[in-house]
């Protein structure tokens, strides 16, 4: 009965009908070679950096997070401007040098 329904449905939108009953169906992640999904394999496509090797080097220091977070942003040329750091009740009058 399902398979009647969907034979209808497949004519009423124009589709050639399938043959349900053939090999099942297998999902393939193609970024990585096992096939499977990660989240470092789509990163890594959608957001690639040109020399990643500073960054891997912050992230293996035993440093406090904080710390490593800091040496990121420094790093990339994104430490927070005066205003910010006035934001989070941080030294100064809020004006960058």
């Amino acid at each position: 009965l399902e398979v009647a329904a969907w034979d209808s449905l497949l004519q009423d939108i124009a589709l050639m009908p399938m043959n349900v009953e053939e090999d099942l169906d297998a999902l393939s992640w193609r970024l990585e070679p096992s096939g499977r999904f990660s989240t470092k394999s789509l990163y890594a496509a959608i957001a690639p950096l040109a020399d990643p090797e500073p960054f891997s080097l912050i992230w293996d220091i035993r440093l406090p997070l904080k710390i490593r977070i800091f040496l990121w942003q420094w790093i990339r040329g994104r430490l927070p401007s005066g205003v910010e750091v006035l934001k989070r009740n941080g030294p100064g009058d809020g004006m960058c040098p």
